[in-house]
């Protein structure tokens, strides 16, 4: 007993097509009714399978990363898991009844085929959740993993062959290139594996780089220039190598390549120059991610760079995609180009002038108190301007952590200052003028003939 599904111990496999197959076979070398029998617990066990693995992805709602993979397992590979211990259990428990092997052809070959499509399934797992493909990648992937699959089927059932024959016997002609059924085909599974393993190398290289840069080996643009250069390079040197084994002609691709660059000129114009300005602002070093930025009246920290886009990360976390056209044609104001420091400020309002130096002292000492402030530039606090019964105060200091926000920050020193002021006498402009309607409050005209008289 092995685990070819395709084949049958001492018979010849004579025959075209289905009438090749293991099926047919095994159909003409068993009684009717075991034949019968066996195919329908073989579709009664798939069934049950499904059901199962319905149950358990019902059932199951695990939270986490690796229970997420294990989710994902079941998923994909649950069902012919499942399918795998009914078949067994069916075929080895014929076998202690006394039938032979022979007996429990369709049992076992079925059993073989769904594990060959078990380990394809697992393959194609695999390379999607354990080297994390993006999402062409799994695209790709899929495609090449139901084609494995298919391919075992209709192999199964004797149809690939006439398949294949059909598709060799197709030819045409576009002016002087002949394309070849079997070359097309040949050219699309090779280009769906080509593109799957080099987007994969790609994403590895991306990942080296990016390791690199947070170790500051290399900067982080230079990281994303050599990036998208490698990515470029090996997709579009995997097409021509895919299409020149496809069959086609240098002098047909030549012109093909010439058709696409007056495409790009046309219908893709605006991908490609969001492409170069994207290169261009790494090349420049204009900013990077992690920079805090105001571009077309859109502040916030950059959180990604894609080769169309910036992604821009506000103060309360909504996310702008910002073509990169438009880095290069509008006005970029990079607050942590140089360095990480960043000025922030604050009003507030006191009542009288007369405690402006020791408002300005406390306002200090409550900045001296704050370990995000930093010492050097120093802060420092102005009198912004003077109006009846207010003087407004313009408090500046210097912190280099932004990515941790600043309006808390403002929020704990204003509190701070506050409660400073009140254990020291100084009075807030609405305090002062609360003091003054009260006092207003209490003259003569206010309390009238009884205050005379008294």
């Amino acid at each position: 007993m092995g685990l070819s599904f395709m084949r049958i111990d001492q018979v010849v496999m004579s025959g075209d097509g289905f009438y090749q197959s293991m099926a047919y076979h095994a159909y003409g070398q068993l009684s009717l009714s075991s034949f019968v029998l066996q195919c329908a617990l073989c579709l009664a066990s798939i069934a049950l399978a499904y059901g199962v693995r319905h149950w358990a992805l019902v059932r199951l709602r695990w939270q986490g990363p690796w229970l997420r993979h294990v989710r994902s397992g079941i998923q994909t590979m649950g069902a012919a898991v499942v399918t795998v211990l009914f078949l067994s259990t069916l075929f080895w428990g014929g076998r202690v009844l006394g039938l032979s092997a022979h007996d429990l052809m369709v049992l076992w070959k079925v059993l073989a085929l769904t594990l060959w499509v078990l380990a394809i399934r697992a393959g194609g797992w695999f390379f999607r959740h354990v080297l994390h493909p993006h999402e062409v990648l799994r695209i790709f992937l899929h495609l090449f993993e139901w084609a494995a699959v298919a391919v075992v089927v209709l192999t199964f059932f004797g149809l690939f062959q006439p398949i294949t024959a059909y598709i060799q016997a197709i030819e045409f002609s576009i002016g002087e290139q002949v394309f070849k059924g079997a070359n097309i085909v040949t050219g699309v599974l090779m280009g769906v594996v080509a593109l799957t393993v080099a987007g994969q190398i790609a994403d590895v290289v991306d990942r080296l780089l990016q390791r690199y840069a947070r170790q500051e080996t290399i900067q982080g643009n230079d990281a994303l220039i050599l990036t998208r250069l490698f990515s470029m390079g090996i997709f579009v040197l995997t097409l021509v190598g895919v299409l020149v084994s496809s069959g086609i002609d240098l002098t047909t691709l030549a012109a093909f390549a010439g058709a696409m660059g007056i495409g790009l000129g046309f219908g893709l114009q605006e991908f490609v120059v969001n492409y170069v300005s994207g290169l261009y602002v790494l090349l420049e070093r204009a900013l990077k991610v992690g920079d805090y930025v105001t571009i077309d009246k859109i502040t916030g920290r950059v959180v990604q760079m894609s080769s169309r886009a910036l992604v821009v990360r506000d103060a309360v976390g909504t996310e702008s995609l910002i073509p990169n056209s438009s880095v290069i044609k509008g006005v970029l104001q990079n607050h942590t180009l140089s360095n990480d420091d960043f000025r922030v400020s604050f009003l507030l309002k006191i009542a009288d002038v007369a405690d402006y130096p020791r408002a300005r002292e406390l306002i200090l000492q409550s900045l001296k108190n704050a370990p995000r402030v930093l010492p050097d530039p120093a802060g420092d606090v102005l009198i912004a301007s003077v109006a009846a019964g207010e003087v407004t105060l313009e408090t500046s200091f210097w912190i280099n952590d932004l990515h941790n926000g600043h309006k808390g920050l403002i929020s704990d020193l204003m509190f701070d200052i506050c409660m400073l002021f009140r254990s020291e006498g100084v009075l807030l402009a609405s305090e002062g003028a609360d003091l003054f309607a009260s006092a207003k409050a209490l003259t003569p005209k206010a309390l009238g003939t009884e205050w005379l008289l008294r």
